[in-house]
């Protein structure tokens, strides 16, 4: 991707860089349409049209890439603790389905991490045929039909003392261990939820080789799911004013507002062990699960907590990190750019507070930075190939 934005980029700023250095007439005349009988060089020396430090990088590339700004202002900001965490579900609200028989998993249509099930419901059948030393519960159906068939014989004949009681008794025995080995649901290879819920994890691939008994899926009764964030120590006396999180999750890339997704703290002040031994303490929070958030995962957090007023703040997608330092790109006239440094404060995990280096009213850059990073870094013509004609 990276290549195809800098191919594409090559080619704008080519365009782009052309049209600034071509010589200064063209851009005179743009300039100063009003007066034709001015020299072309004093008109480029003023510092508002010097385009030596300026970025230059078309709109229509600009937009292609996905180059956002906005007029930068001072607002509210929380402030934010960053820490780490994990998705928990409590066991009663837990269940697992195993499998019925040693074979080969085949999910149900539609069986995937997310999906709601009802109690009883197909997840799987396991496939014994072709299995090493063939299929055990087949064997054992035969041995539950040869044991009753026995059984039915002795019957009536004990019945008219035909046969001893100790022959009749042990073909009783025989039947009912027979019948204990056998299990009708392995012989369907069906695998059923025990409980109604969403499906929250698959433990086992399409096709895999499973023992008798092995987990299959994980199901949860409940619709919500914990999360627990270790706050540090540290933090401890703020908190009480930490009632939301930002939640960073890894796999999908995405982060969540605990607040705006429909959740809440679940726990008052935390209390740290009486011995002062960890370094954290842990904040709970519940939110709905629509099957995105998997049971076990780590995660970061943002924990934020009281408001500031008249803070400046950018995304973090507008900051761009070179060798230590952090800058935001301003958009001072049209398909013009400047690289602004800037001292960072804190962050909430979706915005990141301005300290200094920019001030409300200018123009940033709200995302895209990267396509106005490689722009700043190809702007520059080689020498031989100046565009003066």
């Amino acid at each position: 991707m990276n290549n195809k934005i800098a191919l594409a980029l090559t080619i704008g700023l080519a365009l782009a860089s052309g049209a600034c250095k071509h010589n200064h007439e063209d851009h005179a005349t743009h300039e100063h349409e009003h007066d034709h009988g001015h020299e072309h060089g004093a008109e480029v020396t003023a510092p508002a049209h010097d385009h030596g430090s300026e970025i230059m990088l078309h709109d229509e590339v600009a937009e292609r890439f996905g180059v956002t700004f906005d007029t930068l202002r001072a607002g509210t900001f929380h402030e934010a603790v960053r820490a780490t965490g994990r998705i928990e579900l409590t066991g009663s609200e837990m269940a697992v389905v195993s499998a019925p028989a040693s074979g080969t998993v085949h999910y149900a249509k539609s069986i995937n991490p997310g999906c709601d099930v009802r109690a009883g419901a197909t997840i799987a059948i396991i496939d014994s045929r072709g299995t090493s030393g063939g299929d055990a519960n087949a064997a054992a159906k035969a041995a539950l039909d040869a044991a009753k068939r026995e059984l039915d014989r002795l019957t009536p004949l004990y019945e008219d003392r035909l046969v001893t009681a100790s022959d009749y008794n042990a073909a009783v025995s025989a039947y009912e261990q027979a019948k204990a080995v056998y299990s009708p649901a392995a012989l369907s290879g069906r695998a059923s939820a025990p409980i109604s819920g969403v499906l929250t994890r698959l433990d086992a691939a399409e096709g895999q080789f499973v023992e008798t008994g092995a987990p299959i899926a994980s199901i949860s009764a409940s619709k919500t799911v914990n999360l627990r964030i270790d706050l540090p120590r540290k933090h401890l006396r703020n908190a009480a004013s930490f009632n939301n999180a930002i939640v960073e999750i890894p796999y999908s890339d995405t982060t969540i507002d605990i607040a705006s997704a429909g959740g809440k703290r679940s726990s008052g002040a935390p209390t740290p062990d009486s011995n002062g031994t960890t370094a954290y303490v842990p904040v709970y929070f519940t939110m709905p699960n629509n099957g995105e958030l998997t049971p076990g995962t780590s995660f970061t957090a943002y924990l934020t907590g009281a408001p500031r007023e008249n803070v400046v703040t950018v995304p973090t997608g507008a900051i761009s990190e070179q060798q230590g330092n952090y800058f935001v790109y301003e958009r001072v006239h049209p398909e013009a750019y400047a690289k602004r440094r800037v001292e960072l404060g804190a962050s909430d995990g979706r915005s990141v507070e301005v300290v200094s280096g920019i001030h409300p009213g200018a123009v940033i850059v709200m995302s895209g930075a990267t396509a106005v990073r490689l722009a700043e870094t190809g702007s520059a013509i080689p020498e031989g190939h100046s565009h003066n004609h």
